[in-house]
């Protein structure tokens, strides 16, 4: 019987596991996960949301530090302990090779900015951010890989299909094999790729469970002239706009700068 299994291998389920085999408990872990490990990967279709790194393994690996932004841990962790959890976060990225330049506005600029979005009913949210680029997104994440490759089970290419459960009480997984993995705990972590099974499992396992809305977005090119105020001042704004209609968020995301 193993001590915990993680599903998939995601950013959670692989930092799940550098937290575990960092414990000096000796524990046993497994991590199953459907798609590759990460020198197998792709940009196809069937690789690009699954396998070693997730859905962001080909992502421009762009890591806002801040609890303002990227999800809503702020309902569910308080404040002064998210911005703990952010930091350590960031510390683990660079201990595997992420690049040490952070960009930030100046508190100048900052004000600057601020005065102008608010004359166009804009919010704006200064914050760090730690560019790693997609040619060093792999880089990290092998070095994760490396690490973690004596130190846990890694079970590549297989589904979970099920969570097992006797009285209330988890007793394992059930592989698309029909084996049997038990264990003491599971760290259920599939990504945006498992989102259907783990809302059907919640389901059967009696776990309420709410959505986490997909954001719709806009792609929008325009003349560098006319952002070269913004990205003279900060490597990235963040702007927030609420709708007059129905108080819909609307917020920027991946400014690039040229």
């Amino acid at each position: 019987m193993a001590d915990i299994v993680i599903i998939g291998a995601g950013p959670a389920g692989v930092f799940a596991a550098l937290e575990l085999v960092s414990d000096t408990q000796g524990l046993d872990v497994v991590m199953v996960e459907q798609g590759k490990d990460i020198p197998s990967r792709s940009r196809s279709t069937g690789d690009i949301m699954q396998g070693w790194g997730g859905a962001g393994a080909f992502s421009d690996g762009k890591l806002t530090l801040s609890t303002e932004l990227g999800g809503d841990l702020s309902s569910l962790v308080p404040e002064k302990e998210l911005m703990g959890l952010v930091e350590e976060v960031d510390t683990t990225y660079l201990r595997y090779s992420a690049p040490n330049k952070v960009f930030e506005v100046s508190p100048d600029n900052a004000e600057k900015i601020s005065a102008r979005a608010k004359l166009a009913g804009l919010m704006y949210i200064p914050t760090r951010i730690r560019h790693i680029g997609t040619e060093n997104c792999y880089a990290v994440l092998k070095n994760m890989r490396d690490y973690l490759d004596d130190k846990l089970e890694i079970i590549f290419n297989t589904k979970v299909m099920e969570i097992v459960s006797h009285e209330g009480r988890v007793n394992g997984v059930r592989l698309e094999d029909g084996r049997l993995i038990e264990a003491r705990y599971v760290i259920v972590a599939p990504g945006r790729a498992g989102s259907a099974w783990m809302a059907s499992q919640a389901a059967s396992l009696g776990i309420d469970a709410w959505p986490n809305p997909v954001d719709l977005g806009v792609r929008v090119e325009l003349p560098a002239v006319t952002m070269e105020e913004l990205t003279s001042m900060a490597y990235e704004t963040k702007f927030i706009y609420y709708s007059r209609t129905f108080d819909d968020r609307v917020r920027t995301f991946c400014m690039n700068p040229y």
